[in-house]
């Protein structure tokens, strides 16, 4: 991306998977914002750092290495995505969003709603996970 963005600003490039390049977001969809989240990492690693030792995750009973991620895409509808799929819910809080081309992931998230146990109407790209055309 050439020119950074700012908080509140648009996409103004079309967002595409960093692997297979598969459209996730056409230009002007999406508006990013700072949202401080731990985010499983995509490529597990076997044996951790001992840098990455306070940021795991317990899944379904599996401990995780997470990336501590800040700046996220926000998109308001799931149908505004061109192809993305969405995980099984992870500890009744979460679903994770994939390229649903190449099922790599996670590129982001949307929380569960614990009174409703509904997906919220937010959807969280990680701006670090993805790549723009």
């Amino acid at each position: 991306m050439d020119n950074l963005p700012s908080i509140g600003d648009r996409n103004t490039q079309t967002i595409v998977c960093s692997f297979c390049d598969d459209i996730i977001l056409r230009p002007q969809t999406a508006t990013l914002t700072n949202k401080p989240t731990l985010l499983p990492q995509m490529n597990i690693e076997k044996t951790p750092s001992s840098d990455t030792e306070n940021n795991r995750l317990s899944i379904n009973g599996n401990d995780h290495v997470c990336d501590s991620l800040e700046t996220f895409w926000l998109v308001l509808d799931m149908f505004t995505f061109e192809n993305v799929g969405f995980s099984n819910t992870v500890n009744n809080q979460t679903k994770y969003l994939v390229c649903a081309n190449c099922e790599r992931g996670p590129i982001g998230f949307s929380p569960i709603n614990p009174l409703t146990r509904q997906l919220e109407k937010e959807f969280y790209v990680a701006f670090d996970r993805i790549k723009y055309k």
